[in-house]
Order: C-alpha cells, then sequence, then structure tokens
C-alpha cells in the first residue's frame, strides 16, 4: 500500500479512542480511493531517482542545495562528504529462566535504517547479527528500528484499548547513529525490572514477549522441517500473522483471552470468522463492535495474551514452549484444512475452550491439542534442554503426563500419547500409562493426522494402517497403550 514503513503519532489524550491519524509517503500518482487523506509536502526523493536523459545534474549537490535551502545547515554540509558507513551490529534480548539470565540472539528479524527518507534494510542471522543495505555519509544521524516482522510472520503488538496497533507491525527504535558507532551496534531488549502483573502494560514487557516469538517462529520452522512437519513457506499462503497483547489499565480491555491459533487469515473466507473473532478478542471491551470491523482486515493465525497468568509468563523456557505449540497447530492446519479447522474452531467457540470428553465434536480437541502439546514439549526440551523454570525438564514433562489424574480440566487429552509412540520405553511409575511401545517417528505421528481423524479412537486406526507389520505381541502393546490413556 506504502512505499515506506507508515507511522503515526497518537496523541495521549486521545489514546484509548481508537484511529488517529498514520503519515508515509507514497508515489506521486498513489490512488486513495476512499481514504481520507492530506498531502503534507511533495518530496524529491535523489536517492530513488537516476539521471536517465545524462543531462549531467550533480544529484548529491541537488540534494545538498535543498538541504540548505530548507534550514538543514547541518545535514547540507555532510552531503558532501564522501566516506560511507552502512549499518551493521547485534541485536539480542534476555532470557530469563528462574533466576537465571542470559542474553540471547534475535534471529531473523528485519533491521531498518533510515536517514531522511533514504532507507535501507536487513535481517539478523541466528547469532544476531545484521548489515543494512544501504550506506550513509558517515556523519550522518541515522535512525536504526527493527521491525518483527520476516517473510514467514508479522508480529502485532497490541496493548490496551487502542485497536490502531493492529494495522501496524510491532517495532522499536534502537537508537540514532553516526560515524563509527553506526557500524557498532549493540542493543539489548531487556525484560521490566519486577514481573508484577502491573508491569505487564508496558512496551518493554511486550517487546520482550515479540522477541521470543519471533525467535520462536524461526527454531520452531527449523525443528518442524527436520521432522517432516508443514510449515508457513512464501509459496503457501501469506505470513503468519501472530498478535502479541498484554494487560491493560482498565478492566477487561485486554484484547485476546489467551494463546490460541484459530489461523483465521489462513482460512480467509470461512463463514466462522465474526464467531471466531467474537470468541479471540474479549466481548467486555468497550470499542468491540469497532475491533471486529477492524480486526476483519488483519486477522490473527495466533493469538497470545502474556498477562492471563503472570506467574507462568515470566520465564523464557515457557514462554517459548508455549509458542511452539501454537505453531504446532499451525502444521496441523496446512496438512488438514479449512474443512478440519472450521469444526475445531466452532467446538472452541461454543465451549469458550476445550469443554469436556463427554461433549460431542470434543474428540477432534483430544488429538488436536495432544499433537500440539507434544511438539511444544518436545522443542522446548530440544531448545533448552537442561535449563528450565518447571521443576523439571520438558522431555520429562511430557513423560510424566497422568491421564484422567483429576488434576486438571483438560487430562482428558492424551497429552504424553504421541510421545510415548516415539521414546524408548520409558514410562515413570505413577502415570498409570503402559508404553511398551518405541521405535516410531514424529513425522509418523504427523502422516496419521488425516483430515479424516477427529478422535483418538480414529488416530489409534489410521496409526496402526499407516504402520503394518506388528506381530501380535506388539499389537498388544500397541492397544494397551491406548488403553492406559482411556481411549
Amino acid at each position: 500500500m506504502c512505499q515506506f514503513n507508515p507511522d503515526y503519532y497518537q496523541d495521549p489524550e486521545t489514546e484509548n479512542l481508537g484511529t488517529t491519524w498514520v503519515y508515509t509517503t507514497v508515489p506521486i500518482d498513489y490512488k486513495f480511493n476512499n481514504v481520507r487523506y492530506e498531502i503534507i509536502e511533495a518530496l524529491f526523493l535523489t536517492d530513488e531517482v537516476e539521471d536517465k536523459n545524462n543531462l549531467g545534474v550533480d544529484l548529491t549537490l541537488l540534494e545538498s542545495v535543498a538541504l540548505q535551502l530548507a534550514g538543514y545547515e547541518e545535514e547540507a554540509n555532510a552531503t558532501m562528504e564522501k566516506a560511507q558507513k552502512r549499518p551493521k551490529g547485534h541485536v539480542r534480548f534476555q532470557q530469563k529462566i528462574g533466576s537465571q539470565v542470559s542474553n540471547q540472539p534475535v534471529k531473523n528479524i528485519r533491521v531498518q535504517s533510515r536517514w531522511m527518507f533514504r532507507y535501507g534494510n536487513g535481517f539478523t542471522n541466528d547469532n544476531g547479527y545484521f548489515e543494512c543495505d544501504k550506506t550513509y555519509n558517515h556523519n550522518r544521524n541515522v535512525t536504526v528500528k527493527v521491525h518483527f516482522e520476516n517473510p514467514f510472520v508479522k508480529i502485532r503488538g497490541i496493548k490496551g484499548l487502542n485497536f490502531m496497533h493492529m494495522f501496524f507491525v510491532e517495532d522499536n527504535t534502537l537508537g540514532t547513529f553516526s560515524n563509527n558507532a553506526l557500524e557498532n551496534i549493540s542493543y539489548l531488549h531487556t525484560n521490566t525490572v519486577n514481573d508484577l502483573p502491573t508491569n505487564l502494560a508496558s512496551n518493554t514487557k511486550r517487546k520482550w514477549i515479540a522477541c521470543h516469538a519471533i525467535n520462536s517462529v524461526r527454531e520452531y520452522r527449523g525443528y518442524a522441517q527436520s521432522n517432516g512437519l508443514m510449515v508457513q513457506s512464501t509459496g503457501f499462503g501469506a505470513p503468519l500473522n501472530l498478535w502479541v497483547t498484554g494487560y491493560a489499565k482498565e478492566a477487561g480491555s485486554t484484547l485476546s483471552t489467551d494463546a490460541a491459533a484459530p489461523m483465521l487469515q489462513q482460512m480467509s473466507n470461512s463463514s466462522l470468522l465474526i464467531g471466531v473473532i467474537k470468541f479471540v478478542i474479549a466481548q467486555q471491551h468497550p470499542l468491540f463492535p469497532a475491533v471486529v470491523q477492524v480486526m476483519q482486515q488483519f486477522l490473527p493465525d495466533i493469538t497470545y495474551n502474556f498477562s492471563t497468568s503472570w506467574q507462568f509468563y515470566t520465564n523464557s523456557d515457557r514462554i517459548t514452549k508455549i509458542f511452539y505449540h501454537e505453531l504446532a497447530h499451525s502444521s496441523h492446519y496446512y496438512k488438514v484444512g479449512n474443512s478440519y479447522w472450521t469444526p475445531y474452531i466452532t467446538y472452541i467457540v461454543q465451549h469458550m475452550g476445550y469443554g469436556t470428553p463427554s461433549e460431542s465434536g470434543s474428540g477432534r480437541i483430544a488429538i488436536s491439542e495432544a499433537w500440539a502439546e507434544y511438539c511444544g514439549a518436545t522443542f522446548a526440551h530440544l531448545r533448552f534442554g537442561n535449563n528450565y523454570s518447571i521443576g523439571e525438564t520438558w522431555q520429562s514433562y511430557i513423560e510424566s503426563f497422568k491421564p484422567y489424574a483429576g488434576s486438571s480440566y483438560w487430562d482428558w487429552i492424551p497429552e504424553g500419547l504421541m510421545h510415548d509412540l516415539v521414546d524408548p520405553m520409558i514410562e515413570p511409575d505413577n502415570t498409570g500409562v503402559i508404553d511398551r511401545v518405541e521405535g516410531y517417528t514424529m513425522l509418523k505421528c504427523y502422516n496419521a493426522l488425516t483430515p479424516s481423524v477427529t478422535s483418538v479412537s480414529q488416530y489409534r486406526t489410521t496409526f496402526l494402517n499407516q504402520n503394518p507389520g506388528m506381530n501380535m505381541t506388539q499389537l498388544g502393546f500397541y492397544n494397551q497403550l491406548f488403553s492406559s490413556y482411556g481411549y
């Protein structure tokens, strides 16, 4: 829509009233159609044109004179400098696990440099290092920002009553740099000082969560692809639209209810969109009707409300595991499509969550959530190993699951089942699960998630049909495993 990334100014007195003016640059022949607009100034950007007619125009001198006439004397003089600097450096964030804090790279995030209307871009690698694709005169004051996006995901940070944020990808200004500092940028995203609920309203917390989100997408894609799982690709639909929402000072004004993977943008024209919207966002929101209208233009695939349980969402391993869980739902969606996901989302909307095992349609929930939890815990163990905040490793966590233990409203979901199909027959004594099955893979578990599998019983049959060759003893162990989970 715009030639450059738009920005906006939010009047503090109108912060909770919704829309405000958005500022950007567009080509001179841009068609606004029905959008209300004002042209502030016509611009001639020398960096975007060439002297194609060989008129001998010195664009550098032209720029210098233009800046001088506009009153930017210092910038005009800097234009004539020939020494060039390319913005480069590292972007990191604080990983917090219990009392341990370490600095980690922010992976595959877009970095943008800007002086006046001269923009450059780059992406961090897995070490958090970036180089922008534009050079600047060494004594320019160049602003450098990160945008929480890449070709596979766009992360939108939404806070409080202001739904304007859903128009924009979450970003953060790293600072303004010049001379040698431009080639030695180092920025650390920190957590809030205290992990109290009142601090969840801060921009710092939201951007810290966004660092986890974009890293989780990068890491999940690696784990998923190494196991043969389907992931979003540049040739498969739009980038994932991921919302991070948090605490607001006004009671009940947070925009999303919890972590979820409705896959609304990917579902496109599903007739359930309005119903799902009403579930994903809090209906007591004062601007709910307006939010519903706006949200249809920026439908989320994954939502994450990091303020619903502040004790749980302040450790990096727990946060990342939840993102892996929701991203595993996306791999399931890519395999089964809208015809499967529509009743899955319908059930969750109607029951405001998982419901109970006696509800019609609960089998679809049981198998879908079992898959996501298996992936979430497995990949969290690969990522964090013996560095954890839950009193045990994430592998032990999934291994120790007790079906129908009465400890939670979801213990009827067989969270450890797929792990037990893969692991080498190791089972804690107190789970009630009889695991004498081994040797299968995550891919075999994934392959059995066909569009026709809408219950654990159907999964049991499909998996068996896809993996023939069990002798009578092995078949007995297989049936015993499912039976010990209650299926």
